[in-house]
């Protein structure tokens, strides 16, 4: 029998009680609502779901299937733009979320998927995830297209004047260092270059988002949250090109010389991945260091307590 959204909630409502009961014979406080609860259910499933893919991913990982976490990265970025989705379906507001981000996700998807809907050069080499790389890439496309209608409709609550970073250089400049450094995993010169632009879309995607938070000091948000798990997925990306840029050589066979081997691709493969990092590393730094400082917060106020 199916377990509604709802069901699930009351579920956690119920744990949430009898943990409350437990903790509070040692005069621990848990300062969480059934409120609080039953708005984010959505969420901490999401969040569940992930951590499974997460344990999954680990267990390959051991098996030496790091391939792996080409897929797995990209189901993260799917999980975060759901954790937006939902945040926006909710509060009926786009505030916060910048336009320019989502339509750069889109381009690097269509890009993307010129290569990985009819080649698999790029593809991680086992089955599963082979197929679902492109089921969820065009998924996460699917959903910011989708918030970019919903910012159209609640359009009231956008911030044109916050989302003022300037993207237009950012396709003309993936294009231009694609057509020059592309590898050619799938011996398609049109394919390789498609690919290889989206890698360097996506290193500048995030900059209009992170422009947009610069200002905000609420780092707890769920558009913060979306940061975040934007920043684990491109690390995890990071991770796999660094460990396999060996597969993007070039070989060329000379007559007197014999084969000859190069491997520039790679090494753009993997300045872009880091490039992708790094240009969310700034904002995951404060993002911790927020977290940090609630994290001492509550244990101070919790300690307090139990002295008393």
């Amino acid at each position: 029998m199916p377990i509604s959204i709802t069901d699930y909630a009351d579920a956690l409502v119920a744990l949430n009680s009898q943990l409350q009961a437990g903790l509070g014979v040692f005069g621990i406080d848990v300062p969480i609502t059934e409120k609080q609860i039953r708005l984010y259910s959505q969420q901490v499933l999401l969040y569940k779901c992930l951590a499974v893919g997460l344990l999954f991913a680990w267990s390959c990982v051991l098996d030496n299937s790091l391939a792996c976490l080409v897929t797995l990265a990209e189901i993260t970025q799917a999980v975060a733009f759901m954790v937006l989705l939902l945040r926006v379906v909710k509060q009926r507001s786009v505030a916060g979320i910048s336009k320019k981000m989502l339509a750069l996700h889109v381009v690097a998807t269509a890009c993307r998927s010129q290569s990985t809907l009819f080649f698999h050069g790029y593809l991680p080499y086992f089955g599963w995830g082979a197929a679902l790389f492109p089921v969820f890439d065009l998924g996460v496309a699917a959903v910011a297209v989708y918030l970019l209608v919903l910012c159209s409709k609640f359009k009231h609550t956008y911030s044109s004047e916050a989302d003022s970073c300037w993207v237009f250089w950012i396709l003309p400049l993936a294009l231009a260092i694609a057509y020059f450094s592309h590898p050619s995993a799938n011996s398609n010169a049109y394919a390789d270059t498609m690919w290889a632009a989206s890698m360097w879309i996506d290193a500048f995607s995030m900059l209009p988002q992170i422009w947009m938070l610069r200002g905000s000091s609420n780092f707890e948000s769920v558009t913060s949250h979306f940061v975040a798990l934007t920043f684990a997925a491109r690390l995890m990306g990071l991770i796999y090109w660094f460990e396999s840029y060996e597969l993007l050589k070039l070989q060329r066979y000379e007559w007197g010389v014999g084969l000859i081997t190069w491997n520039y691709p790679g090494y753009f493969v993997v300045a872009a991945s880091a490039l992708q990092v790094l240009s969310v590393g700034d904002f995951m730094y404060y993002y911790i260091a927020k977290a940090a400082e609630r994290s001492g917060s509550s244990m101070l106020a919790t300690s307090g307590r139990l002295e008393l």
